[in-house]
């Protein structure tokens, strides 16, 4: 039976496969509103190819993400495991303390075994099945890797990788195998605490210059691999311009830093660092405000994993006075460094001033209603 009215009008309109109204057993993983890890065995309301709607027990931040765990209809295959970002979040109106939660999921698929599904479905595959052996495979050679490899092998990246190019792979690296992930194989738990140490060891080093500087020296002292250090004309002459940015910042001289910057994305122009740090210094001088915020969306679009770019973009957001804009990025850091308070911090700011001016809000129209009622 397809459903004709769902919570949402923005997530209505984004439906694009036919929904039904069905129960499907369901296990929900992530964070709630408050940081707190949460897991919650459930089932939905309504589902299709593009996500469903399920009661939970927690509150949940909108574009939040949450791990699902549906079951599988065949006793042979692993239950599917995909992630899902929180559309839309509302109290139920008629079950005190639960809350209605809908989810869009990050890859769609018809992942329900649904018996006679609706004819759009077809065109969703189904999701390859979750094969245990080839992971624990895969999760003991990365193992093997941490004993007699380097940071790079272990991140799959060359000794010439943009810290861009090694962010992106320890992320997608993280989430594969992290052990909230896997809870229900806890004879893995073990090895994965210790490869995700390790992964976490490789990122710090490898993204931080002066360590990823003394790292490349102990490999080339020790022959381990050749690092390709002759950087090219280019590569040097894109560094030189952000250290003389540095010193004019150092300096607070702006407009200084504005230039050796624009030298810099010249050079090269994919880089999201020099892309995120020239929107920063044109985003100290207001009249170039509207160019700040175009080299901060190329920061983003070229490495969507910048939280440096994603916060100082919601900054400037603010300032501008687009609060609502901001939010989303802000949002986005949290997601990406849960630790980082100073995005949980102006996320609250910006929550407590939304719910003063709705406060001001109503009560001005009680007055005029006041007004007009005498």
């Amino acid at each position: 039976m397809a459903e004709t009215g769902v919570p949402g009008e923005s997530y209505a309109r984004k439906r694009r496969s036919t929904r039904l109204l069905q129960a499907v057993p369901l296990t929900v993983a992530g964070r709630d509103a408050a940081g707190h890890a949460v897991r919650e065995q459930t089932a939905t309301l309504s589902l299709n190819c593009h996500g469903c709607r399920y009661f939970s027990r927690h509150r949940v931040e909108q574009n939040a993400w949450l791990t699902l765990e549906i079951p599988s209809t065949q006793a042979s295959v692993e239950r599917h495991q995909l992630r899902a970002r929180v559309a839309w979040i509302q109290r139920s109106r008629r079950l005190q303390g639960l809350f209605q939660v809908g989810v869009e999921f990050e890859v769609p698929g018809n992942v329900w075994g649904i018996a006679s599904p609706p004819e759009d479905w077809q065109q969703f595959e189904l999701r390859a099945a979750f094969d245990p052996s080839a992971f624990e495979r895969e999760l003991q050679e990365l193992l093997a890797v941490t004993e007699a490899g380097t940071h790079y092998q272990l991140l799959g990246v060359t000794a010439l990788a943009t810290p861009a190019q090694i962010k992106h792979n320890f992320y997608a690296l993280a989430r594969k195998f992290h052990p909230d992930r896997h809870m229900d194989h806890l004879e893995w738990a073990g090895s994965l605490h210790r490869l995700m140490d390790a992964l976490a060891l490789a990122y710090r080093t490898l993204t931080h210059e002066k360590s990823r500087q003394n790292y490349d020296r102990q490999l080339a002292e020790s022959g381990a691999f050749t690092l390709g250090q002759n950087k090219s004309e280019e590569q040097k002459n894109a560094e030189e311009c952000l250290q003389r940015a540095k010193e004019c910042l150092r300096a607070e001289n702006f407009v200084g830093s504005i230039v050796w910057l624009r030298k810099a994305v010249e050079i090269e122009p994919d880089s999201s660092k020099y892309q995120a740090l020239l929107g920063r210094s044109l985003a100290a001088v207001p009249q170039y405000r509207r160019e700040a915020a175009e080299h901060f969306h190329r920061a983003i679009e070229l490495d969507s994993l910048n939280t440096f770019a994603h916060f100082q973009f919601a900054k400037l957001l603010e300032e501008m006075g687009l609060p609502w804009r901001a939010r989303p990025h802000y949002q986005k850091v949290i997601e990406l460094d849960p630790e980082n308070a100073q995005a949980r911090e102006r996320l609250r700011q910006i929550d407590a001033a939304q719910g003063e001016q709705r406060s001001a809000e109503t009560g001005f129209l009680h007055r005029i209603l006041h007004r007009i009622s005498k």
